[in-house]
């Protein structure tokens, strides 16, 4: 058992280090999606102008760019294993799980390196109020959880299916919708100086059903 489980870390780390030395090489994901929070936040920022006393816009608005900027990337995590004909190679090194959690823990990395970005420059941009920070880095850590989550689960799903575009958007938003309106009910509560802990639960829940769920199901895909 401790070989296996050895084995089974070293894997997941192998998936993990590919991953990112993909990314680094060309950076398509992550440019891709900063500038599509850069473009979004200027043009709204142009428009409507500083909102800061309209803090339940601003959630909304914060959640909505981060949704969307993350999945016009993230829906090619298994998507160019297969384009490029590498995904065999993948499964005679690792299981269907461990290049799944290889691949979630890279899409995790991804996101806080978007949000270590977008956080400052949308409290910039958009004239948002300093929020409590303790409980909004919770709320924003059990959100991101749940967006890779879901993400990387979906992706894998897809991945050898036609139209894999659409059907990422399709499957992937009703996934994503209970955290979307959790996520922007906390972050408006904390910016209102209101409790937040339903909002919290209700994130960790999800997340936890959404990694479970993806656990049972990752062994089973790509079955001949």
């Amino acid at each position: 058992m401790p070989n296996g489980g050895s084995n089974s870390a070293a894997a997941v780390w192998a998936v993990l280090r590919k991953e990112c030395r993909s990314e680094w090489r060309t950076l398509y994901g992550l440019s891709a999606a900063l500038l599509f929070a850069v473009t979004s936040l200027t043009a709204v920022s142009m428009a409507a102008g500083r909102l800061a006393d309209r803090t339940d816009i601003l959630a909304g608005l914060f959640w909505i760019v981060l949704l969307f900027a993350t999945l016009t990337s993230m829906s090619h995590a298994f998507v160019r294993e297969v384009e490029g004909h590498t995904m065999l190679l993948l499964r005679l090194i690792a299981s269907p799980t461990e290049i799944a959690m290889g691949k979630l823990l890279f899409n995790l990395i991804f996101l806080g390196v978007v949000e270590l970005v977008l956080v400052p420059l949308f409290m910039i941009l958009m004239g948002a109020p300093a929020p409590p920070w303790g409980p909004f880095l919770a709320v924003l850590a059990l959100g991101t959880v749940s967006l890779a989550a879901s993400s990387t689960l979906v992706s894998a799903v897809i991945a050898q299916t036609r139209g894999r575009g659409a059907l990422f958007g399709g499957i992937s938003l009703p996934l994503l919708l209970p955290v979307l309106a959790a996520a922007v009910n906390g972050t408006r509560e904390l910016w209102g100086g209101h409790p937040i802990a339903s909002s919290l639960r209700l994130l960790a829940a999800y997340a936890v059903a959404l990694l479970a769920a993806s656990l049972l199901l990752y062994d089973h895909l790509w079955e001949d």
